[in-house]
């Protein structure tokens, strides 16, 4: 019987960028998540689930550094560990209007294969001769391969979607060299036939990339838990590093169970509302909440009172993890609290 879940959930508590559109869907209701957080220890990690999870898996990143999620994720897609300086160079729409340049990531984009593959193939015949190489080994996923660390600090894609992106642009020594290449790649992108074909589909254009998350592979990688469950890259990427197994994510927590009971321990990493805060859209957050509370915590809940779960690890994306043990049930004492007591 697995007796430990490690539970990551990018986006559940980190709603600052939500705005209230309705003041009626303010907070979801959730009970057996408010039971959880009530009854927990809690510790701080990582401010960021990418963060917690290279720190699930042995990994300390100097916070001085960007975390090196390209390196890691492009492990999920395909790639193999080497030595290279790796770079995520996202496929984005950038749209001018009164408040900067704002910014679309690939999920509006609906990017075909091709169009990637044509796209890399025009990156890498103007750029060649600066030793960069533009890998897409999925049409929503780019890396930039680089010759050398270019002393570049970036911000996450998931900070930019929906913003300005002009005070979020890479920052560093090499900045000047950087920014300029984003116009030129800009430049590239609108000139070519793939997005004169796109605006006569009136589909928005591929009109550039986001850099983010550069570095090399790291070494020491090692499992969290016996039992993974990802569909996340970086999760996946990471498990792959430390030579682990890594499943698909199970539909709702009885279903874990049953493929975890011969297992001491899991870790699930749930994408159900990673996006919610970036795209401001509350009434969604509402939602997911009120369905991972009955497919997760409700079940979460249950099981700490009556000994099938020993212990629940969760990690809600606002820098805090909530441990919760079968001893939770006696503490009277500790009252479920507003939702809105936790958020970040």
């Amino acid at each position: 019987m697995a007796s430990t879940l490690h539970l990551v959930i990018p986006g559940l508590l980190e709603t600052g960028r939500l705005e209230p559109a309705n003041p009626a869907l303010l907070i979801p209701v959730a009970p057996a998540l408010g039971w959880l957080l009530a009854r927990a220890n809690v510790r701080v990690v990582p401010a960021t689930s990418d963060g917690v999870l290279f720190e699930l898996f042995g990994l300390r990143i100097p916070e001085t550094a960007d975390l090196p999620v390209a390196a890691v994720a492009r492990l999920a897609n395909g790639g193999d560990p080497d030595d290279g300086w790796w770079l995520r160079a996202d496929p984005v729409h950038l749209r001018p209007d009164l408040y900067g340049v704002l910014l679309a990531d690939a999920r509006v984009l609906a990017i075909e294969p091709v169009e990637a593959a044509l796209l890399a193939a025009a990156f890498d015949q103007t750029f060649a001769a600066e030793g960069l190489q533009l890998c897409v080994p999925h049409p929503d996923r780019w890396y930039l391969r680089l010759p050398a660390d270019p002393g570049l600090h970036t911000h996450p894609l998931l900070d930019a979607i929906g913003r300005d992106i002009n005070p979020l642009l890479p920052h560093g020594p090499a900045c000047g060299r950087w920014h300029a290449l984003l116009t030129e790649i800009q430049m590239l992108f609108h000139q070519h036939p793939i997005n004169r074909a796109r605006e006569e589909r009136n589909q928005p254009l591929i009109n550039s990339v986001w850099f983010w998350g550069g570095g090399t592979c790291p070494a020491g990688a090692r499992a969290p838990a016996a039992d993974l469950y990802a569909g996340d890259p970086l999760a996946r990427g990471l498990a792959r590093l430390a030579g682990a197994a890594v499943s698909p994510v199970p539909e709702h927590a009885g279903d874990w169970l049953d493929s975890a009971r011969k297992e001491p321990d899991s870790l699930v990493v749930l994408e159900t509302t990673r996006y919610d805060a970036a795209d401001g859209d509350r009434a969604t957050w509402v939602e997911h909440v009120v369905e991972l509370e009955y497919a997760w915590f409700s079940f979460c809940r249950r099981w700490l009172r009556t000994g099938k779960l020993a212990t629940l690890h969760l990690y809600p994306g606002n820098g805090r993890v909530y441990t919760v043990t079968g001893a939770a049930r006696w503490r009277f004492w500790r009252r479920s609290r507003p939702l809105v007591d936790y958020l970040r």
